[in-house]
């Protein structure tokens, strides 16, 4: 596996990345003993950069499948801690869960914009702090708008960018897929570390990994592309393709037999335009879910037994909230 250095960090990360969202009880709902043979085997294949966040709940399912494969291990965690009191338990906290003294890459969770980055400063006072005592090599930031990238971008004292990317550009909220590339080079330009997310598109290009993956390395913009993985299969597709090695027939039938679902996250605004999408009536608005002091006119929800996986209602969704895991 191909490793780059992760912007001026003086890390060096393997070009894919096993990102533990999927794993966790936000998505898939395994245990960390039931992602543990994800994990090692993406370590057995030369992965070394796993992406982790607070919210997700996967501190301990990297603790469990790494084991003591540890010595040449990139971990990457987020909080979206706004006072220098909850970073401090949040990153203490994590380096408990994960069994570490230090952090690789630490993340401010989903930066919205300047003002969000300046209410946050708090926040990266406190980090700056952790990253003088050597307790973590680098700060970062995540994005899912080209609004909070540019804030990210300039400002100096983060080192390392990792923003939703993928070749349809779904996920970015208030802009284009050209429009988040070019803050991306903005970031470049400035010495800071990409790793990019959602590469297929939270599950909806599965079926075009290999076309989705190259659009991202002909970028040349991208130091990693951080893909959820949650079975020793997925893993080593994912890494043949980014070999160029060919993908035995055994392998995929393998993937094809991990069980998928849709998911339909909470923060659905119940705008209607995925059940419009939807050609097999698998998709119904429940008003009752309905919450106007969120702006919400309900929650759509999911008939499983019509649902075929094709992924036409996140096309449409504004708010991303439709996952195949």
């Amino acid at each position: 596996m191909n490793r780059l250095p992760l912007g001026r960090t003086g890390i060096e990360v393997s070009e894919l990345s096993l990102g533990t969202l999927i794993l966790g009880r936000l998505q898939a709902g395994l245990t960390p003993d039931e992602a543990a043979p994800a994990i090692q085997k993406a370590v057995e294949l030369g992965v070394n950069f796993f992406d982790s966040a607070q919210s997700y709940g996967t501190h301990e399912h990297l603790r469990v499948g790494l084991g003591s494969a540890t010595k040449d291990v990139v971990i990457a965690t987020k909080t979206h801690a706004r006072t220098r009191e909850d970073a401090r338990t949040a990153f203490e906290t994590a380096l408990k869960e994960l069994g570490r003294d230090y952090i690789d890459v630490y993340l401010f969770h989903l930066i919205h914009d300047a003002r969000d980055l300046e209410r946050r400063r708090p926040v990266m006072d406190y980090l700056l702090e952790l990253k003088q005592e050597g307790r973590i090599r680098a700060i970062g930031a995540s994005v899912h708008r080209v609004e909070g990238a540019s804030a990210v971008a300039a400002t100096p004292e983060i080192d390392v960018l990792f923003p939703v990317l993928n070749r349809h550009g779904l996920g970015i909220i208030d802009g284009s897929l050209d429009d988040m590339t070019q803050v991306v080079r903005q970031a470049r330009a400035v010495g800071q570390g990409v790793y990019a997310m959602k590469p297929l598109a939270g599950g909806h290009l599965r079926g075009a990994a290999g076309e989705a993956f190259k659009f991202l390395r002909d970028l040349g913009l991208i130091d990693s592309i951080c893909a959820g993985m949650k079975s020793p299969a997925e893993v080593e597709m994912n890494v043949r393709l980014f070999e160029g090695r060919e993908i035995p027939q055994e392998v995929r039938q393998a993937v094809e037999t991990v069980p998928r679902m849709l998911r339909i996250y909470d923060r659905c605004i119940g705008c209607g335009a995925c059940v419009e999408a939807c050609d097999q009536g698998a998709l119904s608005l429940d008003e009752s879910q309905a919450d106007p002091a969120r702006g919400k006119k309900g929650q759509s929800v999911v008939d499983r037994s019509k649902c075929i996986l094709c992924g036409y209602c996140a096309e449409v969704c504004p708010e991303f909230t439709i996952r195949v895991v």
